[in-house]
């Protein structure tokens, strides 16, 4: 079973998150501009804001199954 890496403390609060198994590649960002953003030395990508409608939703999971670091996690749990 691959790694499956810590939570980046960069991550906003929520059910999506991107651990630091991510090399930056930006296929997240493309998929999702409004929720994904770059760290400051652009080394990696965290979940910048929660999706806040189902298409949001939608971009957030489709950039969870085109990443080649499957680095973007749910863990189900939304905070109100």
């Amino acid at each position: 079973m691959a790694p499956e890496g810590k939570k980046l403390s960069d991550n906003e609060q929520g059910k999506y998150y991107v651990t630091d198994l991510c090399d930056g590649c930006g296929l997240c960002f493309s998929k999702a501009l409004q929720n994904f953003m770059y760290s400051n030395d652009s080394s990696y990508y965290f979940v910048y804001q929660q999706p806040t409608d189902e298409r949001e939703d939608a971009d957030i999971r489709e950039a969870m199954s085109v990443c080649p670091q499957d680095c973007i996690k749910d863990d189900g749990v939304l905070v109100a």
